[in-house]
Formats: structure tokens, sequence, C-alpha cells
């Protein structure tokens, strides 16, 4: 598990819009995307580069977790997009319509490129590449694994459901499969798998219906189309306080059990065995990265 960042809530802020940008600075979103992609029309491609610049030239970003989220390798705007976007207050990009491994080693060069010529350490970007093709849910290991500069795998379901010509039902069953997937590749790589996002609104209920499921899956947190959504991304992505009162207990349980020369302890009539302590130890690990981030 990546210990050292926190991904529950990753909203997305249009940047050809200041009032936006300036409202999601107000916010608790565990990090922003700095979005200058889809949700950019295509006229206001270079003033969302340009807003960016000045926000990342002006310190505003330098307190918050950044994500940039490029126009993809297709498009022919991506360099375009990185002669304004690469500075120290960015934590790493958001690469957009990843369709293989091999696309993510390209980057990976192309980054460790970048970084030498303008005086960063190799590395120091990170990328959270957004998985909305079959073909990357078909090769999404690959993806999770290409790259060490990887932090998380975030799921773009309806990008990915137009690829698929499938269906949003409610609930979404076509999602059932790749998020799975994602949520397997991405643990099995040590990254952290990140929803697609909930995008009706107004409608608490189905978000927290379907973002318990999610958590449940193991994901870690969830991408974001308003503020609004950030409590309720918190509260679902957060370890509810019985299952932390539980993990106290069973470490404790097996602690007392190993003073004792045994690998098994009880726990109210149960047996707890290694498998449980380690759980147990990454749910309290969790709790501490959270009230570490609280108390920033």
């Amino acid at each position: 598990m990546k210990k050292d960042i926190l991904l529950r809530s990753m909203l997305y802020v249009p940047a050809y819009n200041k009032k936006f940008i300036d409202s999601a600075l107000k916010c608790n979103a565990d990090a922003l995307i700095i979005d200058l992609e889809d949700s950019v029309p295509d006229e206001f491609k270079q003033v969302a580069r340009i807003n960016t610049k000045e926000y990342l030239d002006n310190g505003l970003f330098a307190n918050k977790k950044i994500f940039i989220r490029l126009n993809p390798l297709e498009s022919k705007m991506v360099f375009e997009d990185l002669k304004y976007v690469l500075h120290a207050d960015v934590t790493g990009y958001q690469l957009s319509k990843i369709y293989t491994a091999d696309e993510m080693l390209y980057y990976d060069e192309l980054f460790t490129q970048y970084e030498s010529e303008y005086g960063f350490e190799e590395g120091y970007f990170k990328f959270a590449p957004l998985i909305e093709t079959t073909s990357a849910i078909m090769d999404i290991y690959n993806i999770a694994k290409a790259t060490k500069r990887t932090v998380a795998l975030c799921f773009g379901g309806e990008d990915f459901l137009n690829d698929l010509t499938g269906l949003h039902g409610e609930p979404p069953r076509a999602f059932d499969y790749p998020r799975a997937a994602l949520a397997l590749a991405a643990r099995a790589a040590d990254v952290l798998p990140i929803d697609t996002p909930y995008l009706t609104l107004n409608d608490s209920e189905g978000f927290i219906a379907e973002e318990t499921v999610s958590f449940e899956m193991g994901f870690a947190g969830t991408l974001m189309i308003h503020p609004k959504q950030i409590p309720l991304a918190h509260q679902c992505f957060t370890p509810k306080e019985e299952e932390v009162q539980r993990s106290m207990a069973i470490v404790e349980a097996t602690k007392e059990a190993q003073k004792r020369g045994s690998g098994v302890a009880m726990l109210n009539g149960k047996m707890v065995g290694p498998p449980m302590r380690k759980r147990a130890e990454k749910v309290l690990s969790i709790m501490e990265l959270i009230q570490t981030y609280d108390q920033k």
C-alpha cells in the first residue's frame, strides 16, 4: 500500500474557469485534478493552460496535492500542455486515454528527460493514469507496474462504457469486471485504485451506496466532479469507528498471543491469525495517515 499518500477524494477542476479553481482551492479534497482535457472545450484549451501556469507561478497550489490532467497522446496536444505545467508544485499527472503499458513506459522516459532538463530529481513527478479503454483493462496489471512513478490507477467509467458499447445501468453492472480488475491490479502493484466519478450530484444516498461497495472491493478513493461530494467520499473511504476499534483489539490480542508463544489468538470466541492482523494493521495505518492529513 502507498503509505505516504491519501486519495479518498480527487476533485476535477476545469482549468479554463478561474471561479472553479478559486472554489476548489477552498475545499478539503485530498487532491485536485486540474483538468486540461475533457471538461475544457477546444477553444479554451490555451486559456486553461495559461490559467494553470498563472496559479502555479503565483504559488497558489503550493499547499495542495495537485495532479494535472493532460490531453492524450492521440490529441497531439500533450506537448503543448507540458510547456505550461511542469512545475515543482505539481504532484503528478493524470495521463488520459491509456491503452497499454507501452504508453506508460513512453511517458516515464519523457518525464525522466524533462526532469533532467529542468533540474528535478528523477522520479519527482508521479502518475495517476486514467483507465478508460477496454484495451487498458485487458493490460491493466502491466500498466499498473510499468513505472515506479505510478501512485494510483483511476477508473474512467463513462469513456470505458463508450469503448465497450455498454449501458450505464442502475447499478452499473458493466463496471463490475473493470472495477474488480483495476482494484486487483492496483493492489498487486502497490498503487491505489480510484473509482470513477458518481455523476448524479444531488443523490447522496446513491453516492454512498455505490462508493461503499467500491471501498469493500478495495478502492482507496474516488474521482469527483463537485466539491459537495467531498464529505461523502471521506465518509465512504474512511474505515468506520467499529472497524478501527476491532482492528485495535485484533492487534492487541495477537501481540498477547505471541508473548505466549502462539501465532493464533482468540477474540470474542473467534480465531484470529496473521492475515487478520495484517488487515487490522492496514486499517490502523490508514487512520494514522488520515489524522496526519487532518492536522495539516
